[in-house]
């Protein structure tokens, strides 16, 4: 009985929040092996409507998810837990999907590879959503800054890990092995939700149990309650225009360091991993910091220093130093954490408790279609102009973010 009350996922144990943030580092490995990925195939030849297209098709699934949500909140098998049974199967067939590439040979953006990543992407979405889930659910509202931060910092770290890992693996070996050593290590964090154990309760709420199924109208009613208000509504437009600058420079970066500033992909896989860890360790201590600063401050203080430092890349050329370069692609991921992990606990908060999980695929939907938006625009903003143009309009896009990130964090 005390082995499995050490390892029920509820009241912020060590167990609760590493099992919460060791999924979230299997997403942050696989999210950093694709930023790799996008670097070595710049490196190799690909171009920016190879990247964009890349990119573009394999967030589908993660814009998808507003309608994944219903299914994860009406169905699932109590014997595996409510949101644990969808974390198992998804962790399971995320590894599958990519299994194939670990002996097909990767050369250039192909059919194959971009339907391998985009099956991958449709359960790790899936996972991520049930996780997230999962948080809203057993966790007090009191801890989910904390929660989150530590969630969040977790994926960042995965990221900056999985991204240096497969940078030097890609260059040093090849595809296959970077892609068969992300299966071994998202293996590993695995094991987490597999010795876990859920509630069968709201926390907090003993005495009302969930239901293995929700009817139409139970799943419309627990919609309307979280997201017809004013909150709600500047949420979603947040989040609408989020990842757009994000989604531009993540298309465009590599060809802009490589061709413009003159750096190589293996010094942008090697240096890149560093913005993430910074990210990491902010979005770890976010939830302290919110006791001594204000949500509000550090929220605006965030968004504005990513648009800040798309201004400062429009500037750049050639002649520019490599530490101010270097600041910037640092500077990126680290400022990118900090305002994420600080609006997914105010998301979190805004969900109600049985359907968490649709309601947070909704507003994560339409972060993704953000994303989407940026990784589509990318190529034409780029025709239209130059780099110095693209960058400017990422900053640009930054603007409802700083107005809808006051009015969310009013007192």
């Amino acid at each position: 009985m005390e082995l499995f009350k050490s390892r029920l996922l509820s009241e912020g144990s060590i167990w609760h929040i590493g099992s919460l943030s060791a999924v979230y580092l299997s997403q942050g490995l696989s999210g950093g092996t694709l930023f790799a990925l996008t670097t070595y195939l710049v490196s190799i030849g690909a171009s920016v409507k190879d990247i964009s297209l890349l990119l573009s098709i394999t967030m589908v699934p993660w814009t998808l998810k507003v309608f994944l949500g219903p299914i994860i909140d009406s169905f699932t098998l109590s014997r595996f837990g409510r949101r644990r049974f969808w974390i198992l199967i998804s962790q399971v067939a995320l590894m599958l999907a990519v299994s194939p590439l670990i002996f097909i040979e990767v050369t250039q953006v192909n059919f194959i590879l971009i339907s391998l990543l985009t099956l991958h992407n449709t359960f790790v979405a899936i996972s991520d959503i049930a996780i997230d889930a999962l948080a809203a659910d057993s966790l007090r509202k009191d801890q989910m800054a904390n929660a989150n931060g530590f969630m969040w910092g977790s994926k960042t770290l995965g990221r900056g890990f999985g991204m240096a890992l497969a940078t030097s693996i890609f260059y040093g070996y090849g595809i296959n092995e970077g892609f068969l050593v992300l299966i071994l290590l998202m293996s590993l964090a695995f094991l987490f939700p597999i010795l876990s154990k859920e509630l069968s309760h709201k926390a907090g709420q003993q005495e009302q149990s969930y239901k293995n199924r929700l009817t139409l109208n139970e799943l419309l009613k627990g919609v309307s309650q979280s997201l017809l208000n004013r909150s709600a509504f500047a949420a979603i437009t947040f989040m609408l225009f989020s990842n757009i600058g994000y989604g531009i420079f993540d298309v465009i970066y590599n060809e802009f360091y490589i061709k413009v500033l003159g750096w190589t992909g293996e010094d942008i896989g090697s240096l890149r991993p560093y913005g993430m860890w910074l990210g990491g360790l902010i979005g770890l201590s976010a939830g302290v910091l919110t006791i001594y600063i204000s949500k509000r401050f550090l929220l605006l203080f965030f968004i504005s220093g990513q648009a800040f430092i798309f201004l400062a890349l429009s500037s750049f050329s050639a002649e520019t130093s490599d530490l101010i370069s270097s600041i910037a692609i640092i500077g990126v991921d680290a400022v990118d954490a900090g305002w994420s992990v600080l609006i997914f606990s105010i998301l979190m908060a805004l969900c109600t408790s049985n359907t968490s999980a649709t309601n947070f695929g909704i507003f994560m939907g339409f972060g993704n279609i953000s994303m989407l938006i940026g990784n589509n625009i990318a190529p034409l903003v780029l025709g239209s102009g130059d780099y110095s143009f693209a960058f400017i309009i990422a900053a640009l896009t930054l603007i409802p973010c700083w107005l809808c990130g006051y009015y969310l964090t009013k007192t």
